[in-house]
């Protein structure tokens, strides 16, 4: 696949959502179903989309119902919830704005092409009004004024995708299914489509197919080329790393199976879904099983950063939206993500000698997505009174010390030095081999030594876009884990109990990716540079271990 705008849907299609709307100046079309008076009036609308805040009508709780609730009586509403994720916020993403200028001030010639791929995950409902009605979007700067595109995203993209094309290849890059129709689907069978009919002029119907992990794999899954005429570059695959994996529900439902959902989406149980707008609860009976909308991933970082720059950057979820969000995500990160185990520690006259295992238990690989993410060990020996090896601990700046320019780029079995640092990471070059953090340059990967997701196999599906690189002849990197071997040096005259301790650190945006962004002319870059310089967060925990001989 290249970097290319999409192309236009067929004329018919087109001619039809234009003969049947008239697109305000805003870019908006106001549809006939929302040419009479409604209680419900969302931010943004037309005959395809509305915002969140429309649904939040009836799917947000209200402080006089007892729907969207759970036990305790906190907010556990789709949109309650919803609100203060990445999704919600993928346009507001100062970090993403910030790449987009960069990439745009590297290939001024390819602006319009950047932009297209850019905003078709990050503003997909201003994607798609442009895509079915056959006329461009505009540029990011322009999208800002439009709600649609705010709105990141929203309830209505995920909700209106059809399964016709989910799993194939021509569903990834954000290329979605989505048609005029206004048919909404949700996973429970019977929807009781009256009030969702009346309020929004949506029409719910039973789709099990929101459920399918091959719904977030098409945005999570980026190819793309650095020229026409170069290999495919995987930029981002943690929907193809999934299907490799113990966890695939594809074509089979084994007991450790499970999709995107059941580990991204809480089980909350029994929850009554939907209200009433004017905040009675709906006659219906709870649906089992309601997964709570707040997506916890792995990116606690700029979650503080919306969090903090809400009023700059246009976030309309409150601090507590986020704080609880934050929460649920370092808790992921802690107890959901990795496991660390030290074996074999022993002495040997002048040498101290143990193994670290770290084992990925998460169904993608470890660190996944946007390939700036690491992770690393830092690692401290003691004998005694004293402290004798430290390696892996962070600057001021969050930089890891003792780590030489060109070591990240390196795979590391063994370590006898405190330079040997084991960073698990993707190392993306240019076509001169040169390492870049500009995506539409990237051509291949120097390193990539993130730790594969369990049961990844080397003839499984979709192996040329997820291979590891750089990691021959380590025999004990294996689809879910990866062992180090220390072998360190100790002045024989220091005795007395050894302590080994480790922790299994990661950083969703490491100095380094962060540092060429200062250097941007734009806006957008002293923005992120300034809100990047504002956090206290260098890194998160995933992991401890420690052992004593």
């Amino acid at each position: 696949m290249t970097v290319a705008l999409r192309p236009i849907v067929r004329a018919a299609t087109a001619a039809l959502l234009l003969a049947t709307t008239a697109f305000a100046q805003d870019g908006l079309p106001e549809g006939p179903d929302w040419g009479r008076p409604r209680r419900i009036r969302p931010e943004g609308k037309n005959v395809l989309f509305a915002t969140g805040d429309g649904c939040g009508g009836c799917h947000s709780a209200s402080s006089n119902a007892v729907a969207l609730r759970d036990v305790t009586g906190a907010d556990v509403s789709p949109h309650g919830l919803w609100r203060a994720t990445a999704m919600a916020n993928s346009f507001r993403d100062p970090y993403w704005r910030s790449q987009v200028a960069r990439e745009i001030a590297a290939a001024p010639e390819k602006a319009e092409e950047i932009q297209n791929l850019c905003v078709t995950c990050h503003a997909p409902m201003a994607h798609h009004t442009a895509r079915i009605a056959g006329r461009p979007h505009g540029s990011v700067r322009e999208l800002t004024a439009d709600p649609l595109a705010r709105d990141g995203v929203s309830c209505t993209v995920c909700h209106q995708a059809r399964p016709d094309n989910f799993g194939k290849p021509e569903s990834f890059r954000g290329n979605l299914d989505i048609r005029p129709g206004r048919i909404i689907y949700g996973p429970y069978p019977d929807p009781m489509a009256g009030p969702m009919r009346m309020h929004s002029a949506y029409t719910a119907t039973e789709g099990p197919h929101v459920q399918e992990s091959a719904l977030c794999g098409s945005c999570h899954t980026l190819v793309t080329r650095p020229a026409p005429d170069a290999p495919d570059f995987p930029e981002q695959t943690p929907y193809l790393e999934w299907r490799n994996s113990v966890f695939s529900t594809e074509g089979r439902r084994e007991p450790e199976s499970r999709n995107c959902q059941e580990c991204h989406m809480a089980d909350l149980g029994e929850i009554a879904i939907a209200r009433n707008p004017a905040g009675v609860d709906f006659a219906i009976d709870p649906r089992p099983n309601y997964r709570a909308h707040a997506f916890v991933g792995g990116n606690a970082f700029l979650l503080e950063m919306l969090r903090d720059a809400a009023e700059e950057l246009g976030v309309t979820a409150p601090p507590e939206a986020f704080d609880r969000l934050i929460s649920a995500t370092r808790r992921q990160l802690r107890r959901d993500t990795a496991d660390v185990e030290i074996d074999g520690l022993s002495r040997q006259d002048d040498r101290i000698r143990f193994s670290v295992k770290v084992t990925n238990r998460t169904g993608h690989k470890l660190p996944t997505g946007y390939p700036a993410r690491r992770i690393w060990l830092t690692t401290e020996v003691i004998v005694g009174e004293y402290q004798v090896f430290e390696s892996g601990g962070l600057d001021d700046g969050g930089r890891i010390t003792d780590l030489a320019a060109d070591a990240a780029a390196k795979h590391v079995d063994r370590v006898r030095s405190p330079a040997d640092v084991p960073v698990w990471s993707a190392v993306p070059v240019d076509l001169e081999g040169r390492p870049t953090t500009i995506l539409h340059g990237m051509a291949r990967y120097a390193k990539d030594d993130r730790l594969l997701p369990r049961g990844w196999k080397p003839d499984g599906p979709d192996v040329a876009m997820t291979a590891p690189v750089g990691v021959d002849g380590d025999a004990d990197f294996i689809g879910g884990s990866d062992t180090v071997h220390f072998d360190l040096p100790v002045p024989a005259d220091i005795r007395g109990e050894i302590t080994v301790k480790v922790m299994l650190l990661y950083q969703s945006i490491p100095p380094e990716w962060a540092a060429p962004h200062a250097e941007g002319k734009a806006p957008e870059n002293e923005v992120f540079t300034r809100l990047y310089r504002a956090s206290n967060t260098l890194a998160e925990i995933l992991g401890t271990a420690t052992a004593v001989r």
